[in-house]
């Protein structure tokens, strides 16, 4: 799994990077192939940004989530790729199902 971390206006932390990677291997299981993943963290006056990219079995997912906790932040943005991942696979199973 490679994971690309991009840091600005704050110091790259261990911690952070293992907590994002727990997440991200959690969102994992969800694919047969994942093929990359970028996390953007940044900081905005008071504000923690967090995106995270993941590009897995031909498909994009992106979220962006703003709070004033990072790690609070990186939870709502994995709750954001795991509802987009749901759906996704809901329409697709549908399309799948779908009687001609």
């Amino acid at each position: 799994m490679d994971i690309t971390y991009y840091f600005q206006n704050l110091e790259a932390s261990d911690a952070i990077k293992d907590y994002c990677r727990a997440k991200i291997e959690k969102l994992s299981a969800h694919f047969n192939k994942l093929l990359s993943t970028d996390v953007r963290c940044k900081v905005e006056k008071i504000h923690h940004v967090v995106e995270i990219t993941i590009l897995a079995d031909g498909d994009r997912f992106i979220a962006t989530e703003r709070h004033e906790d990072m790690y609070a932040a990186i939870d709502l943005v994995e709750d954001k790729l795991e509802k987009q991942i749901r759906r996704h696979k809901e329409k697709t199973l549908a399309k799948e199902h779908r009687p001609r």
